[in-house]
């Protein structure tokens, strides 16, 4: 772009308003169009808060920045049409200044860096400037797509020459409308700092003076690194031990709506960094020491321009297409080549003297990525797409990509799995663990397949055999890490049988394999295999069966906000404040208190029926599931939205509590509370019980597909003996069988009764089943607890959420739903809202019209048989 006006020529109206000796606004001196950018010319537009506020829009042209203010700020709808008042030149280096521009001086006020980037005119920009309808597009943080600037009138408008301009967003996929196109409202702080204009007015942060010469050729772009301590939401800490990495859940389809970037899905290892004055050390997720293996990584990550960091990453090969290879790094690992293997960063979690892991997602990578522009060929920066996520996949896809991962722009980072990032893959694809190999036949040798299995509450579960996939290579080494690992008994809790396992050898299931296929049979097997390397970063006891959910089914987890603040919901009565809504009771979720109160709303009307008029037992964990009481009486910390019922009790009366509206459950959240376990009962006839549970609770060592055998064959005695019988997960190890009952039995008798169906079914298959509680009696069998049908005895209510990890919930279930794959903690605080929105009918629709007498002739047959 060849320079019309000489710079130091355009800038005399910008110097003769300005005194530099009492303003911190660069002068402007020696800026020459040759320390323009490479390639597109820049642009910034700053927020300026003078005697009113408006939005400096800047183009570079020339060697200085063509200047208009806007007052009302950029919008991104094309039916707005922004006045923008032309003014004078301002020098290049301007476009990074931020701080604040002392009183009696021009322009006085606070001023921020509010978006920057390069623009690309779409024609000659010395003609259209000319003529007063300059077109182009905007590349910037926060403005992107087609521009126009278009001059209202030619002349002057006072002394300064000033020319009203509009400028005009473009009709393109970056338009849009309604609350979205306010984008000066949507994001209102820097770019360059993350502070907002009051706090840049209360710190006065960094400015330059006049006296310091003149800025570097970067920093008059505006792209100096930005400080830690300035980023929103970094907290000044010392640099953690251990940091876990965060997790993806998987996702059947592309998250709707705003507020996603997206990321490639490598295929490779993830790795985890620490720096620490100049020595890095490198891990995998589950902790294990990687550094000795990528050592050139390491040495690579020390040379950077940092004293303490923790980096997120994964390692990859490329292959010549420019794909990730995952056959390809294990063989650069086995042969000691460590040459062509990438560390792709896309995370910064920890930087000298500030945890970052509260700070946006899109807070941090900016960080990083200003610290890795010299990292070499060993470390690269893992860019990102805003938006558009369709799209992305679809073209991801069509490459040959393992798939996407989605992130809240916005999220924190939270070690563990949750709904902040989102994992869409193109194909099916997960880890197995390895139980067993077959004899090779034909011209193979080693083996022939492997047996590959996942690990659920019973233990490790057969899924099929990998036949294919292998190479000549990798059939070796495999076979040569599986030799010593044989042993007579079978790992798998379900092992193949008959011809299927003639000639199998059994393993220690020690090692992991990522395998690709095509679907699961309806008997759980995979169809169609293929090997695809081994996963030495995972543990086997973290395999598990990947099970995809609707996007749209993922409860939006609200993150965490500045201590001490609160929150009110509203329900169809009073309003109810949460204090300290930001808590996290579940960490391995990131899900806060608030986030527990949405869940309850979102499933109000499905769990209230269970509850009314149930006196309750409480478990409540106050700082999260990990440090947990029971209560069951009144004290002064229950709202009183909770219905209180006075009961007698041994000693005396005691004050319980009833939650009969989605207030109360809502004030049980503010009281921290986790679990709502019920009596069997109701207030209005207290002593004379309307249901029996029968919680199947087995042993660590029992295979789940006996424990549903269990609930059925619970179901069918039920039945034989003339009770109706509905059954849901506990969210916890096992089942429970509920029958509605008549209203005609004491606590006594509805216990005694319990106890003799239990007691049958013990004596019925005594290697299945115990009535006995005691430990050692239940060793390898299920426990059918009775108990809970004593008076003052609990069990956890339907929809109700478990102190667990994962947030699991208790669900019910039509009896047509109880299979192997539906285990006790299936369902989750992310998954229920999802499933309750798709059921067409209550699986337990038929529970208030299917209570039955329990007669003495029932007793008399239990007793009998």
């Amino acid at each position: 772009m060849s320079t019309r006006t000489a710079p130091q020529s355009a800038l005399r109206r910008y110097q003769a308003k300005r005194d530099f000796d009492r303003t911190p606004e660069p002068h402007g001196r020696g800026v020459s169009p040759s320390r323009r950018a490479a390639g597109h010319p820049i642009f910034v537009v700053q927020k300026h808060a003078a005697s009113r506020l408006h939005y400096d829009f800047r183009l570079e042209l020339d060697g200085t920045l063509k200047s208009w203010a806007v007052p009302k700020g950029p919008s991104l709808d094309p039916s707005h049409k922004r006045l923008a008042v032309h003014v004078e030149d301002h020098p290049l280096d301007y476009a990074g200044f931020e701080g604040i521009i002392p009183p009696k001086q021009y322009g006085a006020g606070t001023v921020l860096v509010w978006d920057r980037g390069t623009w690309a005119p779409d024609h000659d920009p010395h003609e259209g400037y000319r003529k007063g309808v300059l077109k182009f597009h905007l590349h910037g943080q926060k403005l992107r797509g087609g521009w126009t600037l278009v001059r209202m009138q030619r002349g002057r408008n006072g002394d300064d020459g000033k020319e009203n301009w509009l400028l005009i967003k473009e009709r393109d996929e970056e338009a849009r409308t309604g609350a979205e196109a306010d984008v000066v409202s949507r994001l209102p702080d820097s770019v360059d700092s993350g502070h907002t204009i009051g706090e840049i007015k209360e710190q006065q942060p960094r400015v330059w003076q006049s006296n310091r010469g003149t800025p570097t050729h970067q920093q008059a772009h505006g792209d100096r690194a930005p400080q830690p301590g300035a980023v929103s939401g970094a907290v000044a800490a010392a640099c953690p031990d251990w940091i876990a990495p965060q997790l993806a859940t998987l996702v059947s389809g592309m998250p709707k709506g705003e507020g996603w970037i997206h990321e490639i899905k490598y295929d490779g290892y993830r790795i985890v960094a620490r720096v620490t004055h100049g020595a890095a050390r490198l891990y995998s997720r589950n902790r294990k020491d990687w550094t000795g293996r990528l050592r050139p990584h390491a040495e690579a990550l020390a040379r950077l321009p940092v004293k303490e960091a923790w980096f997120d990453g994964e390692v990859v090969v490329q292959g010549p297409d420019g794909k990730a290879d995952f056959q390809a790094l294990q063989n650069a690992f086995d042969i000691r080549a460590p040459g062509p293997i990438v560390y792709c960063l896309f995370d910064l979690m920890y930087l000298d003297g500030y945890d970052l892991r509260a700070a946006p997602l899109v807070e941090r990578k900016r960080l990083l990525a200003s610290l890795l522009a010299n990292g070499g060929d060993r470390l690269r920066y893992s860019d990102h797409l805003v938006g558009r996520g369709e799209e992305a996949f679809r073209e991801a896809c069509r490459q040959g990509l393992e798939g996407l991962i989605a992130k809240r722009a916005d999220a924190p980072y939270r070690s563990g799995r949750g709904q902040g990032w989102l994992k869409i893959k193109c194909e099916r694809r997960q880890e197995f663990v390895i139980g067993g190999y077959t004899e090779p036949s034909g011209s193979r040798q080693g083996f022939g397949a492997l047996l590959v299995g996942y690990y659920d509450p019973t233990g490790l579960r057969y899924a099929g055999r990998v036949g294919t996939g292998f190479s000549e290579v990798s059939i070796r080494q495999l076979h040569a890490a599986l030799k010593p690992l044989e042993q007579r008994q079978s790992p798998f809790v379900d092992p193949p049988t008959g011809s299927d396992a003639r000639g199998v050898h059994y393993v220690k299931p020690q090692l992991v394999a990522e395998v690709r296929f095509a679907e699961w049979t309806k008997e759980g097997i995979l169809r169609q295999p293929s090997f695809q390397g081994l996963r030495g970063d995972k543990s086997p006891r973290d395999i598990g069966r990947e099970q995809s959910a609707p996007p749209e089914s993922l409860q939006r987890l609200p993150e965490a906000a500045a201590s001490g603040r609160t929150a009110t919901r509203k329900t169809r009565g009073r309003s109810v404040r949460l204090s300290h809504p930001d808590r996290v009771m579940y960490p391995d979720l990131g899900l806060t208190k608030e986030g527990l109160a949405r869940y309850y709303e979102a499933v109000g009307e499905w769990i209230l029926p269970h509850l009314r008029g149930r006196p309750l037992t409480l478990v409540r964990c106050p700082q999260g599931y990990q440090d947990c009481f029971y209560q069951k009486h009144v004290n002064e910390t229950v709202p009183e939205a909770i219905t209180r019922i006075q009961i007698e009790e041994d000693g005396g009366v005691g004050t319980y509590m009833i939650a009969d509206s989605l207030e109360a459950v809502l004030g049980l959240v503010q009281m921290g509370v986790l679990e709502l376990h019920t009596w069997g009962s109701r207030r209005d006839r207290l002593e004379r019980p309307d249901r029996l549970t029968f919680d199947l609770d087995p042993d660590p060592s029992v295979a789940w597909s006996q424990v549903v055998e269990a609930a059925q064959l619970t179901r069918t005695l039920l039945e034989e003996l003339g009770l109706v019988s509905f059954v849901k997960t506990t969210g916890g190890k096992g089942l429970h069988v509920v029958t509605p009952i008549e209203r005609t039995l004491t606590w006594d008798e509805a216990r005694g009764f319990a106890k003799a169906v239990a007691d049958h079914m013990v004596r019925t298959i005594p290697q299945r089943f115990t009535a006995n509680m005691a430990k050692r009696a239940r060793k390898g069998k299920i426990f059918v607890d009775y108990l809970r049908n004593a008076r003052g005895a609990t069990a956890i209510a339907a929809y109700s959420t478990r102190a667990r990890p994962g947030a699991p919930v208790s669900v019910p279930l039509g009896w047509e739903e109880l299979s192997a794959d539906v285990w006790s903690d299936h369902f989750t605080v992310a998954t229920v809202p999802g499933r309750l929105a798709e059921l067409r009918r209550d699986p337990w629709t038929e529970y208030d019209r299917s209570a039955r007498r329990v007669t003495r002739a029932m007793l008399a047959r239990l007793s009998a048989a």
